[in-house]
């Protein structure tokens, strides 16, 4: 029923051209992350490795050679702008996959089961909504070091919670209906009332917030790792990447001296970013008529 369900929701958005071209850039940033390694002519580069001869191949503008040009310490742009798709792909999966699943347990428990564990998932949402996650971060990196454990743990401290106040709010109305009653006064195992007339019902809209919040979670990703909160110099990440450009470039000087360090990762980011975001989109749309309604009118 829920793959059912799950395939007339991709057949409908399959029609529109912006789901088109969202899944188009999601899939293209998919293949890149896989086979990484296989596509960057110079993988090593890729993962941070200094070229015995950096000097003389510091900040070459692109050219056939080198299709993105190359960085203060000469590695070849192209090659760490790729790889970045992986750390990209792996960080934004963990994250969302592992708030998801965190968020939809704890908010259907404490729908179901009320009293105490209902209270408490209210309070401890509350405080982990309240936090920045920048916050999180940095006392993270302080704690546990460098690495990209650091920035999947800042924002899944954040995010589960949003989560699982979704699912709490999806799981009040499915628990109320009369068939979970009825299962309750049958003397169905409450485990087997969550799994199947619970969770089942409700997993489809949250599935579509959660690739709605890719992007979201992307950014912020990236955003940890710029201000060198997450993972350590040098990692073929998006956000370390843009780092590097700004602030060992020369600071806004980069934007004349060589616009390329920041261009093309940044222009990575954007377009997975809008991938996503596009996707997401497009999928909310059919499960939620008004939204629908909405787009028609600015379109």
């Amino acid at each position: 029923m829920l793959i059912q369900r799950l395939s007339t929701t991709l057949n409908r958005s399959f029609k529109k051209t912006r789901f088109k071209i969202g899944l188009a850039i999601s899939l293209l940033v998919i293949f890149l992350a896989i086979f990484a390694p296989y596509i960057v002519p110079r993988p090593q580069e890729g993962l941070g490795y200094v070229p015995y001869d950096a000097e003389a191949k510091k900040l070459l503008p692109p050219s056939t050679e080198y299709l993105f040009g190359t960085d203060l310490l000469g590695r070849d742009l192209f090659s760490r702008v790729i790889m970045g798709a992986r750390t990209a792909l792996l960080q934004v999966s963990i994250v969302v996959i592992v708030s998801l699943l965190l968020g939809l347990l704890l908010g259907v428990m404490a729908a179901y089961f009320k009293g105490l564990i209902e209270v408490l998932l209210n309070y401890f949402t509350e405080i982990f909504m309240a936090m920045p996650t920048i916050v999180i971060a940095l006392v993270l990196r302080l704690t546990l070091g460098h690495g990209i454990h650091v920035t999947a743990l800042s924002l899944i401290l954040t995010w589960w919670a949003w989560y699982a106040r979704i699912s709490y709010v999806y799981a009040r109305g499915v628990v109320e209906l009369d068939y979970v009653i009825l299962a309750k006064l049958a003397g169905l195992h409450s485990f087997k009332i969550i799994y199947r007339h619970v969770i089942l019902n409700i997993i489809q809209p949250l599935i579509v917030q959660a690739i709605t919040d890719l992007g979201s979670v992307l950014l912020e990703a990236a955003a940890i790792n710029f201000l060198g909160l997450g993972v350590q110099p040098g990692y073929p990440e998006w956000g370390v990447i843009l780092y590097e450009g700004v602030f060992y470039g020369g600071g806004v000087e980069v934007f004349t001296r060589a616009p390329w360090l920041i261009v093309f990762p940044g222009l990575f980011l954007l377009l997975t970013t809008l991938g996503f975001s596009l996707l997401g989109d497009c999928l909310r749309e059919e499960i939620d008529p008004q939204l629908r309604r909405r787009w028609h009118l600015w379109f």
